[in-house]
């Protein structure tokens, strides 16, 4: 197991750092993504067009393997992670599971909205419509996904929550009973 996520680690870091090299290098070429995307449909096939090609799909399989490999990682630390929790079912593990994978699933929609956007709002006529579309129902999806994990999340900790709470109440009688017998000690001491 150690073996597997310190492999995975190792090629997400890898990955990313290919990434940032290849972004460096097309910022230093000047060549941007929108750029790119308003060549090809209106000029020729030429070695530009096909060499930004072939780092768009080398960039898109990158950042899949990246996403592949966080949501292994994000099984094995949640795993690990729920069984230090007190009061836990481990039986609900799988569904917790779920839950961060739809997070995750959130937080990669809100990346790659903010990253089409621009481009599909760069569309004549249509784009700005089409960008507001896009924004709204990926927001709409974002937050229906959201609520479900956080309720399959809330179900989950309901017992641990509950003994917490519990903790704190008993703490906080403990003291107050405390606070009662230190007030009849020293009334019982004036008394005499």
């Amino acid at each position: 197991m150690r073996e597997e996520i310190e492999k995975r680690i190792l090629r997400v870091l890898i990955n990313t750092g290919l990434i940032i090299l290849i972004g460096l290098a097309l910022s230093f070429l000047n060549i941007s993504l929108p750029s790119i995307l308003t060549i090809i449909p209106t000029g020729s096939f030429s070695l530009t067009v096909f060499f930004s090609l072939i780092i768009i799909v080398v960039l898109f399989f990158t950042a899949l393997r990246i996403t592949l490999d966080l949501i292994r990682l994000m099984d094995a630390v949640s795993t690990s992670f729920l069984r230090r929790i007190p009061g836990f079912n481990p039986e609900k593990g799988p569904s917790i599971v779920r839950a961060l994978k739809e997070l995750l699933a959130v937080f990669a929609i809100t990346i790659c909205v903010s990253l089409i956007s621009p481009l599909i709002a760069s569309i004549p006529k249509v784009g700005g419509w089409l960008s507001i579309t896009l924004s709204i129902a990926a927001f709409a999806f974002s937050a229906i996904l959201m609520y479900d994990a956080g309720r399959t999340m809330y179900a989950a900790f309901e017992s641990s929550i509950q003994i917490l709470v519990d903790r704190i109440v008993a703490h906080i009688n403990g003291d107050e009973a405390e606070e009662k017998k230190e007030k009849n000690n020293v009334d019982i001491s004036k008394t005499e």
